[in-house]
């Protein structure tokens, strides 16, 4: 549903209020100083690849017991795959079938289609001309690609914020989450979570150019890319003492941020006759007006009341409605507590806060209010910052993977059973 926004380390004991040793320290002209990581990058692959791999086995493993659960049953998904090639289509579920036919023939067969953004689909047609793979797996190929990118450059803030230890935590705990399965499923979450990271990273380097061309790509992928200008506005004072007189021209490469998504609206004007048709669809996805965080989160609480315990609807709003305040509670813990980040991370939350509140704000009207809030957990990196150094404890190092794999194996059958996850 679209949005108009949204192997295990071991645990370490750290000091509970650490200075990041990478605290970037802006120069006496106001630029972010030169450093220089000689075997950073290597390990940041390595740890990436490492992660990445295992959660490939784990996908597919979750998906060959995938139809034990059903058996005898008649399944939404049909009958159980023959070979490799039908496991695989397994996962072209939901979404997916919107991204595909944008990536063949555009948008201009079906204004719906106007919901999601072209980035991703972009990408996927480059893929499928340049290997003749079909659409499909040239989808699955870029997502995969995606993630992997997602996960190094996790690893990489992460490490360069707090340290390896940490960097190695947040990048598995991010695969971990019950909703990582769509960073490698043919939708755009990882292209996103990787691009968003990127320009974060460049931010914290004062890498301004880059981090607006990354910018302008993330809003491509995602109208959420353009919170991704409050980070850069930020960091970029942040960096100069917050005094305007050490602006520099690089402040222009802000310009870049909301690019992808005018560029797309102008191509909208063109094939539909209607720039801002990406907003005027939302009510197609019962997304319609805007309201206060309370009057949402007690919506969600009386359609729990309503529901018993064990049934699909509860489960899908109980679990969307504690992701909801617990990433909001993550993001206060990042700012003050004994897991708090440090004010050389706070530029994250400036674009985490509002890309996790605004699903609440501009909720979905049906049975599914917060509909998609713990996929869209994804990106909210400090939140899994701060899990990362939850994790130093021991006893957490342990409980959280246990119970997020487990979660997400039954997220991964659900999913490719042709079921909604939530």
């Amino acid at each position: 549903m679209p949005a108009i926004v949204a192997g295990m380390p071991e645990a370490t004991e750290v000091d509970p209020n650490p200075v990041p040793a990478a605290e970037p320290q802006a120069g006496q002209d106001g630029t972010a100083p030169e450093r220089a990581v000689p075997d950073g990058w290597r390990e940041s692959v390595r740890a990436g690849l490492v992660t990445w791999v295992a959660g490939l086995l784990m996908y597919a493993a979750a998906t060959y017991f995938a139809w034990l659960p059903v058996q005898d049953l008649p399944a939404k998904a049909g009958d159980a795959p023959t070979g490799f090639e039908g496991a695989l289509d397994a996962w072209n579920r939901w979404d997916v079938a919107w991204y595909l036919p944008i990536a063949d023939t555009g948008y201009a067969p079906d204004p719906l289609r106007a919901a999601f953004f072209p980035l991703y689909p972009m990408l996927v047609r480059a893929v499928q001309t340049v290997t003749t793979l079909s659409t499909f797996h040239a989808a699955m190929l870029v997502s995969v690609l995606a993630c992997l990118a997602a996960l190094i450059l996790v690893h990489r803030l992460a490490t360069e914020l707090l340290d390896a230890e940490h960097g190695r935590r947040a990048a598995f705990y991010l695969l971990a989450f019950p909703t990582g399965l769509y960073l490698v499923a043919a939708y755009n979450e990882s292209l996103f979570v990787a691009l968003a990271v990127g320009a974060l990273y460049c931010m914290r380097c004062g890498r301004w150019w880059w981090a607006g061309l990354l910018c302008g790509l993330a809003g491509a992928t995602r109208l959420t890319g353009v919170l991704l200008g409050l980070a850069f506005v930020y960091e970029y004072l942040r960096q100069r003492d917050w005094s305007v007189r050490r602006v520099r021209w690089d402040a222009l490469a802000a310009l870049l941020v909301p690019l992808g998504v005018v560029l797309y609206a102008l191509h909208l004007q063109r094939t539909l006759g209607s720039a801002t048709a990406f907003l005027d669809v939302q009510s197609h996805w019962f997304r319609s007006g805007y309201q206060p965080p309370w009057t949402t989160w007690r919506e969600v609480i009386r359609l729990i009341s309503e529901g018993t315990t064990y049934q699909p609807d509860t489960v899908r709003n109980t679990v969307n409605l504690v992701t909801s305040v617990g990433s909001l509670a993550l993001l206060g813990l990042a700012v003050a507590g004994p897991w708090r980040l440090g004010r050389g991370a706070h530029y994250l939350i400036a674009f985490a806060l509002p890309a996790m509140l605004l699903p609440v704000v501009n909720p979905v009207h049906n049975y599914y209010p917060l509909a998609s809030v713990w996929r869209y957990f994804l990106e909210c990196l400090p939140a899994f910052l701060v899990l990362a150094r939850m994790g130093a404890d021991r006893t957490f190092d342990r409980i959280y993977p246990v119970v997020a794999v487990g979660v997400q194996g039954v997220m991964v059958v659900t999913f490719v059973q042709n079921n909604f996850v939530g």
